[in-house]
């Protein structure tokens, strides 16, 4: 193989490590072969770099396993199959199996960071101001997902902290670390929470403004993505104010990410892009996909087409519970046996997507992720999906004393999927009701360890052992050698 050195920075980063490129996860893209200069210099220089920060996004430590399997896995959505022995001690919440996309965030961050400080300087010739304007805006909305993905998994989220364990958010840096000198000596130490979301705020509002595209293609941001990811920032953020706004305004220009019915709603996830999707982590060739022991596909499901238990392919590692079966409308006799059967279905449309597997001990599973890009092992990544907005906007409705449109947002999400609207729901009935329709939508998403931590609950889990939210374990660890090198000033989570 050709042997090739690269510093690969990570951000936090007083650490530079020199790497052989020996493993194709560490292949990113030649932008980080070649001085940045050089790459940076050009139009086709920028696209390729910022291509390259977009599939940071598809690996397994994010949206190509771990970051979807781990919300249901750490909460009450999941339970191991021990297939594989993969996920095992996910379910369990067994110390040091947890988020892990740290340095890969970190390495995409100053990717970004570094395009944006070249933009202005390229001066290729009908490179316009506007070309780069729409470049600072996808990159805006990318260092905002990205910033997201690491205060809500590697810090409390605002409105839901213990006190006595709560060290802060995570280091915030947003000019580049280029030479080996800066990457030696940068030592960064965490920002407040509040900090981070001030940053995200900021960059998702330049990035609203600046993006050309409105709501195609969901595979890069969008205007309309941009709003859908920033209402969901709010939520969290308990900014309940700016999240019924955002989400309006993003509902009034949906297009053709209108919501789901019970007529269309498998067929959207069978489709390659789901319609509803505002964003998406896309795998566009066969050589994308993570393969037969950690993508989507063979961590949710052994079956290779939907219906079809005659054939099967991989795994099945992560299988629904039973209490979010049942909450699912799914009967299901001798779950986890060689005689498992699904007895009963209510008109739930959404239960459609869990069927039982091909491999004995037989389990439902859920077939969101079936190989929907054309080939096994292939599925793109809804990120932020239509009903998500409803969703977001029915909680902060339900926490800002207007409950009458609340329960208008939540039935229209339940009529939209075969249910019968409710009525007369107010107060703690109305919140359980707008949560439940969240897990039972989002479910095997990589929601619903989230919604539980933001919202201070404990997790009952499907063994019936309660994991306390007190636990010092609702945090991953940082790096070690990423608070070791800081000398100090990067503080490791609580713990650890």
């Amino acid at each position: 193989m050709k042997k090739h050195f690269k510093i690969f920075i990570t951000a936090t980063l007083t650490v530079v490590t020199l790497l052989t490129a020996c493993k194709k996860t560490l292949d990113i893209q030649p932008t980080d072969q070649i001085d940045a200069s050089i790459a940076l210099s050009t139009k086709a220089g920028i696209e390729s770099t910022v291509i390259s920060i977009y599939a940071t996004l598809k690996g397994q430590n994010l949206y190509g396993n771990v970051l979807v399997g781990l919300g249901e896995a750490l909460a009450d959505n999941g339970i191991a199959t021990n297939r594989s022995g993969r996920y095992v001690n996910e379910v369990a919440n067994v110390k040091g199996v947890h988020y892990a996309h740290w340095s890969n965030s970190y390495a995409a961050i100053n990717r970004i960071n570094l395009v944006l400080q070249a933009l202005p300087n390229v001066t290729e010739a009908g490179f316009t101001q506007a070309a780069k304007d729409a470049y600072t805006g996808e990159l805006k909305f990318l260092r905002a997902l990205y910033y997201f993905d690491l205060v809500k998994t590697y810090a409390y989220i605002p409105g839901a902290t213990v006190a006595a364990q709560d060290f802060g958010g995570v280091p915030l840096l947003l000019t580049p670390t280029t030479t080996i000198d800066q990457a030696l000596t940068i030592q960064t130490p965490r920002a407040t929470t509040a900090a981070v979301y001030t940053q995200i705020y900021a960059d998702l509002d330049d990035a609203m403004a600046k993006i050309t595209a409105v709501s195609v293609p969901v595979s890069r941001a969008t205007q309309l993505g941009a709003e859908a990811l920033y209402s969901r920032v709010a939520l969290y953020n308990k900014d309940y104010a700016k999240t019924i706004t955002l989400a309006s305004d993003a509902l009034t220009k949906l297009g053709s990410h209108v919501l789901l019915t019970p007529a269309n709603y498998v067929n959207g996830f069978r489709a390659a892009v789901n319609p509803e999707s505002l964003f998406e982590v896309t795998y566009t060739i066969a050589s994308e996909s993570l393969g037969v022991n950690v993508s989507l596909q063979t961590l949710c499901t052994t079956l290779i087409t939907p219906g079809n238990r005659t054939t099967t392919a991989g795994f099945g590692d992560l299988v629904p519970s039973l209490d979010l079966l049942t909450n699912l409308g799914i009967t299901v006799t001798g779950n986890g046996s060689a005689t498992a059967a699904i007895t009963a279905r209510s008109a739930d449309v959404r239960n459609q997507l869990y069927e039982l597997g091909s491999k004995s001990p037989y389990y439902v599973e859920c077939t969101k992720y079936i190989g929907r890009s054309g080939s096994i092992n292939l599925d793109n990544v809804p990120v932020i999906r239509t009903s998500e907005l409803y969703l977001n906007r029915a909680e902060a409705y339900a926490n800002s004393a207007q409950e009458p449109l609340a329960l208008i947002d939540v039935n229209t999400i339940r009529t939209n999927r075969g249910l019968a609207p409710v009525v007369g729901l107010t107060g703690a009935a109305l919140i359980n009701e707008i949560a439940l329709q969240r897990r039972l939508e989002l479910a095997f998403e990589g929601h619903r360890f989230l919604d539980l931590k933001r919202r201070g609950l404990d997790i009952i889990k499907p063994t019936g052992v309660t994991f306390a939210f007190t636990n010092p374990l609702v945090l991953p660890a940082i790096p070690q050698t990423d608070v070791d090198a800081s000398v100090g000033v990067l503080k490791q989570n609580f713990g650890y």
